[in-house]
């Protein structure tokens, strides 16, 4: 099932910004990046745990719990595993 997308003039008109202005935001927001599109498990659940932690921490109750992130050799991190945190854990800054 594929989602449904909208071009930037949509967002754009949305937003109350021109066509223009939210394709230079897109740019800014890719080198912001490196161009870095791609997730590898350890990064998606790390983030995951996180936002678990946010939502416990603001008194939402648990949620259904989400699927587990694939097999990849010694980088395997199951999203309820408690000691999913990896040493390289950062939240990237984006240019400004």
């Amino acid at each position: 099932m594929d989602d449904i997308c909208y071009n930037n003039a949509y967002y754009a008109k949305v937003g109350g910004i021109s066509t223009a202005e939210i394709n230079l935001l897109e740019v800014d927001f890719l080198f912001g990046l490196g161009f870095q599109l791609n997730v590898t498990p350890n990064t998606f659940c790390d983030y995951c745990m996180y936002l678990q932690t946010e939502m416990m921490m603001m008194g939402f109750p648990p949620v259904c719990s989400p699927p587990p992130v694939p097999t990849i050799g010694a980088d395997h991190c199951p999203i309820n595993d408690d000691n999913c945190q990896s040493q390289h854990y950062h939240h990237p800054q984006l240019a400004v």
